[in-house]
């Protein structure tokens, strides 16, 4: 008779176990890696639009400041490609990088090679390294140990992009959430 007291007892215990730990693991959700999904986070890493933007697009958005229409060549498909600074402050501005192809299929499978190349904490931004390097110098940041020296200048200044019909945009940010957070800032004064 104890045994059949112990097996009851048992089974809820075991069975509250393994409910807890299935909860636990869809509210952790994700994959693990620290990526957002298509659909997470301030905007979607990948909209599928059929619109077609162009450099005016950005250009002609609220408080966006061009710096520079880079010259493409070598930035295979693209056929334009600027960078400035967006901030709904004027005086608290991030950087950005956009590249327009002709359309979402060729910024998917041509574009985000690219961009995978240039953002993020494994970004290949060195003039030897890189494919295309027109503007690589605005594309890194310095980090430093706090004295007057500026440190190291090869970290990369966009950890994220996101891809927004036939338009990569790289936006500056410390992480991937920051990032998606500047590209959507941008993305909401674009008409």
């Amino acid at each position: 008779m104890n045994q059949r007291k112990s097996g009851t007892f048992q089974l809820p215990f075991l069975l509250f176990a393994v409910i807890a730990l299935a909860v636990a693991a869809i509210a952790c959700g994700g994959s693990g890696d620290g990526e957002i999904s298509e659909s997470e986070g301030p905007i979607a890493k990948i909209d599928d639009t059929d619109r077609i933007y162009t450099a005016d697009d950005i250009k002609n958005a609220t408080n966006f400041k061009l710096d520079d229409d880079y010259d493409i060549e070598g930035l295979d498909d693209a056929i334009a490609a600027i960078y400035g600074f967006y901030g709904a402050d004027p005086y608290s501005r991030l950087e950005y990088e956009v590249r327009f192809y002709a359309d979402h299929a060729t910024a998917m499978s041509t574009g985000v090679d690219f961009a995978d190349e240039a953002t993020g904490a494994n970004a290949v931004i060195l003039k030897d390294i890189q494919r295309w390097d027109e503007g690589l110098k605005d594309r890194r940041q310095c980090a430093g140990n706090g004295g007057h020296h500026s440190g190291k200048c090869d970290n990369p200044k966009y950890f994220d992009y996101v891809v927004v019909g036939n338009m990569i945009m790289l936006c500056q940010g410390k992480d991937t959430i920051a990032s998606h957070q500047a590209c959507a800032d941008l993305m909401s004064v674009v008409q």
